[in-house]
């Protein structure tokens, strides 16, 4: 799908390697170090290769690889991407949904910790950003308040 849409697939060194997302690595509490460990070293492995995106098939990795990015920030300092925004992750239905047309808010992407918003510009896809924070009676729901270890737009 990718590669039939223009982009890239990048084969780095701990591409396999697990995020860390599952019951005993993240709901057992004296565990989550071993969660955020495992997707820091995945961050710093993909991290020469300065991905524009993370797109992932296992339904825990969506949400350990883009909140986490916050975490790393936080504890170490270190931010992740281009310019410290972060590398925004997406499943793999919301990358069809994307090609497919659909309005990215309409898809939940304002929901991602890290911004969307610089690949959308990017690869070309249209969107409202007054829409971003419209609830589903198309009221505004404000934008909630950012973190602190993270550039953010």
């Amino acid at each position: 799908m990718i590669n039939s849409w223009g982009g890239e697939m990048v084969d780095y060194p701990e591409r396999r390697h697990c995020c860390g997302f599952g019951f005993r690595q993240y709901l057992v509490k004296a565990n989550r170090g071993y969660s955020i460990s495992n997707t820091h070293k995945k961050f710093e492995s993909m991290e020469p290769y300065h991905p524009d995106m993370i797109i992932t098939n296992c339904p825990g990795c969506p949400y350990f690889l883009d909140r986490w990015q916050y975490v790393i920030a936080e504890m170490e300092g270190r931010t992740y991407g281009r310019d410290g925004f972060g590398i925004p992750v997406f499943t793999y239905e919301e990358v069809a949904g994307l090609v497919m047309g659909y309005d990215p808010w309409d898809l939940g992407l304002q929901l991602h910790q890290v911004a969307v918003e610089p690949l959308l510009d990017k690869i070309g896809i249209e969107y409202d950003p007054k829409a971003k924070y419209l609830g589903l009676n198309r009221k505004d729901i404000m934008k909630p308040e950012l973190p602190k270890g993270l550039r953010c737009f």
